[in-house]
């Protein structure tokens, strides 16, 4: 009678970890419903790896799996004493358009490094095309791409103008003719001129 009560004790707990496990595969966030969540777990894992070029391309691939849930290791990626991490971590978060990213990703815009500088910039180009940005447009972030189309780095200072270009934000027009009135550079004067035509376009 004892044997019976513990075997069906026995039964009912694998039956429970049996209902637990198919609610977990079926919720939302679970892998049947949401296909970057197996990616993503994988990434993460190697995110902390001691290998640099290891944490360098789970930074990367998080980017291009897209799940708001690597937000959190990314922003903790960001003080990575290896660059090139780093930079990935800059660009993942770009991409996944997370708001949570704005406030620390402004920083490195000061960053010494120029390419940091110019994935910070592409970054949060990425973060202004929000499908909020026309209801409420992202002043933090065109007043910090503003900032940066003077920057000492060509490449830095085109990629903020393009961004510019393609939020669309008024805010953008006057900075740009300023600077379309003052610099010697043929080049970044077309930039200018594609950027404020695609803002006219935007806001007609």
């Amino acid at each position: 009678m004892a044997r019976e009560t513990v075997d069906a004790a026995s039964n009912l707990s694998l039956q429970q970890k049996i209902g637990k496990f198919i609610k977990w595969l079926s919720h939302r966030e679970g892998p049947l419903r949401n296909w970057r969540y197996l990616p993503t777990r994988v990434l993460l894992r190697k995110l902390q790896s001691e290998s640099a070029e290891m944490r360098a391309y789970a930074a990367e691939g998080l980017g291009g799996v897209g799940d708001v849930h690597a937000v959190a290791p990314l922003i903790n990626a960001l003080g990575d004493n290896n660059s090139t991490v780093r930079r990935f971590a800059i660009s993942s978060l770009g991409h996944i358009r997370d708001e949570r990213a704005i406030d620390v990703l402004i920083p490195f815009l000061q960053d010494e490094e120029a390419d940091m500088r110019c994935a910070a910039v592409v970054a949060l180009g990425e973060l202004g095309l929000s499908e909020e940005r026309f209801s409420s447009p992202p002043r933090q972030i065109i007043e910090a791409l503003v900032n940066s189309i003077t920057d000492t780095d060509r490449a830095v200072c085109s990629a903020a103008i393009v961004a510019l270009g393609r939020i669309g934000n008024p805010q953008a027009i006057s900075p740009l003719n300023a600077l379309a009135e003052t610099t010697e550079s043929e080049w970044i004067r077309r930039y200018i001129s594609e950027a404020l035509h695609q803002i006219e376009e935007q806001n007609a």
